[in-house]
């Protein structure tokens, strides 16, 4: 991909996001298994970088009592996902927002039970990402959590193209069960997305390990790895219950 995220990034991903990620179908269902909450409970869930809004369209599924509070910066993904959460009503509050500023966290209801995100945070560099985790954990109420789905940096160049040629396999595999064809793991080859064959400089993925600790450091309890699959993860950590 070109440096940096652009709105021509936002309309491929629109339309081909869902073959790019490996198996976002079990990213999805890993989050919502791990959200601390009853079904029937009402709560505050916020959606970092929530793009199309689909992930917060599950939450708000899943969960009929919730609000989401759905952030993006891009107006390609906002008006989509304003189109997607429409029937939710108040529910579902859109708002647009600079990631790498900190202002958006400070203009945030109190008593947030959840924040998400899905493959968004790698564009932070390590200290911005680690000061936003110590500022999330401060704004979560008590029996919280961060549940994350990312691109992880690799830990040794054998990882590197172990990750590369997985998440390629990946991409094949579903572009052919998705959509009987391999034109779309030529677009993703074609425009350079693998990151483990094609670094981007907009890209800054850390070490798991790196933010498992981050995430002790700053306060959360439960840190793990929750599900692992071609260089995307799902961690993240929890507050203790007052």
């Amino acid at each position: 991909m070109s440096d940096g995220w652009q709105e021509s990034d936002s309309k491929t991903f629109l339309d081909l996001g869902r073959v790019f990620t490996p198996r976002r179908d079990e990213i999805e269902a890993t989050i919502l298994k791990l959200l601390p909450a009853k079904e029937d409970e009402r709560f505050t869930c916020v959606d970092v970088g929530a793009g199309e809004g689909w992930l917060a369209q599950r939450v708000l599924q899943r969960f009929p009592s919730a609000q989401v509070i759905a952030l993006d910066g891009s107006p390609t993904m906002l008006a989509r996902a304003r189109d997607r959460l429409a029937s939710f009503g108040s529910r579902a509050d859109i708002r647009e927002f600079r990631l790498e500023e900190e202002a958006w966290i400070s203009n945030l209801p109190g008593g947030v039970r959840c924040f998400l995100s899905s493959i968004v945070l790698h564009h932070l560099d390590d200290a911005t990402r680690w000061r936003l985790f110590r500022n999330l954990f401060r704004r979560l109420e008590p029996g919280g959590a961060l549940l994350m789905a990312d691109v992880i940096a690799p830990a040794s160049e054998p990882e590197r193209q172990y990750a590369a040629d997985f998440w390629d396999a990946e991409v094949k595999r579903q572009a052919l069960e998705m959509t009987k064809s391999l034109l779309a793991f030529d677009q993703f080859d074609g425009d350079q997305w693998n990151w483990y064959r094609y670094p981007d400089p907009g890209d800054k993925p850390s070490k798991l390990l790196d933010q498992l600790k981050w995430l002790e450091e700053v306060g959360f309890g439960g840190v793990s790895v929750f599900w692992l699959r071609a260089g995307h993860a799902v961690f993240g950590g929890f507050k203790a219950k007052a």
